[in-house]
């Protein structure tokens, strides 16, 4: 495949996966999950892996390290990369997806075969197309304990203090993530001290994204939500609620499982829950369209057009070539 590498993003319930299954049957593919909810084991109805449960999952001990274990799953003779790798308790950051992801990768093209990354966690996707300053920059859980005790407004407070430029660049949601304005104070720390910046050759990529009209998606959200708390979406959650205090905070804040909390927790009811979750689906859809829209080189495909697979395939083969 000539270091080819075939991305698919866009937003949350647009079909990425389904695309990228059907790629990878016509091109010979196997497929890199690049979902910050989906590397954590015991999350799996929520997080819409629609892995069945005997699926064969085979580990890889060379991709293992520093995680608790690093394979891939069968799933209808197509290869599926970076599901369940960590225990719900692991803190998995952009560093540890960007160094498996580079390792599955390799390991895809030693095979002859064409790795396709699909998913919607703009960080994971822009981990292996460009440099990103903070990647390789450790947690420093001291600064993290001190900072926890702060509110968002004095988080924005501090790292606008010490960072104005990456400040003004953040977006509304960025600004009010908790856990995005530490990481982002953590890493002004650093880099006001010393720049590590990755240079490297990246990979011959292309990226395609899907989109559609938003009441057409909120619409498939909605019924993927609905979908979900039909086949277990809040046994699900009742089972990882037990050990609440050593859920990592990616768990505790991601969508659905936070919701499904707080009515688990006595905060809400259980309609109002679901109504945040959709909610809470909507936005992050928006956000991450936000995202994409000005990330650069992606070629747009509207998932209501007819033919838009079709055309799809026409450009994965004029890449190919």
């Amino acid at each position: 495949m000539q270091n080819k590498v075939i991305f698919i993003v866009g937003p949350t319930g647009v079909g990425k996966t389904e695309l990228a299954f059907r790629l990878a049957k016509k091109f010979d593919g196997n497929l890199i999950s690049a979902d910050s909810v989906q590397v954590y084991k015991e999350l799996n109805i929520i997080s819409g892996k629609d892995i069945p449960k005997d699926t064969q999952f085979i580990i890889l001990p060379e991709l293992s390290k520093n995680v608790s274990h690093a394979g891939y799953y069968n799933y209808n003779s197509i290869p599926i990369f970076l599901l369940d790798v960590v225990d719900s308790s692991f803190s998995f950051t952009v560093s540890h997806f960007q160094d498996l992801a580079k390792k599955v990768i390799n390991f895809i093209l030693r095979k002859k075969k064409l790795p396709i990354v699909v998913g919607g966690t703009g960080l994971y996707i822009k981990s292996l197309t460009s440099d990103i300053e903070t990647v390789l920059i450790s947690p420093n859980k001291k600064l993290r304990k001190e900072l926890e005790s702060l509110g968002i407004e004095e988080l924005q407070e501090k790292l606008k203090s010490i960072n104005k430029d990456k400040f003004e660049s953040l977006n509304h949601s960025d600004l009010f993530n908790k856990r995005r304005l530490m990481r982002a104070i953590e890493a002004s720390r650093i880099m006001n001290h010393e720049s590590r910046i990755m240079k490297e050759k990246k990979y011959d990529s292309l990226t395609i994204g899907l989109y559609c009209d938003r009441d057409v998606l909120k619409q498939r959200i909605d019924k993927r939500v609905d979908a979900r708390l039909k086949t277990g979406a809040l046994d699900e959650a009742k089972s990882l609620f037990k050990n609440y205090e050593n859920l990592s905070r990616q768990v505790k804040d991601a969508n659905g499982y936070k919701q499904l909390f707080m009515f688990l927790n006595d905060e809400i009811s259980l309609d109002e829950a679901v109504y945040r979750w959709k909610i809470s689906e909507y936005r992050h859809a928006k956000n991450q369209m936000t995202w994409f829209k000005k990330y650069g080189d992606v070629r747009w495909f509207d998932i209501t057009e007819k033919g838009f697979d079709k055309n799809i395939e026409n450009s994965l083969r004029e890449f190919l070539r």
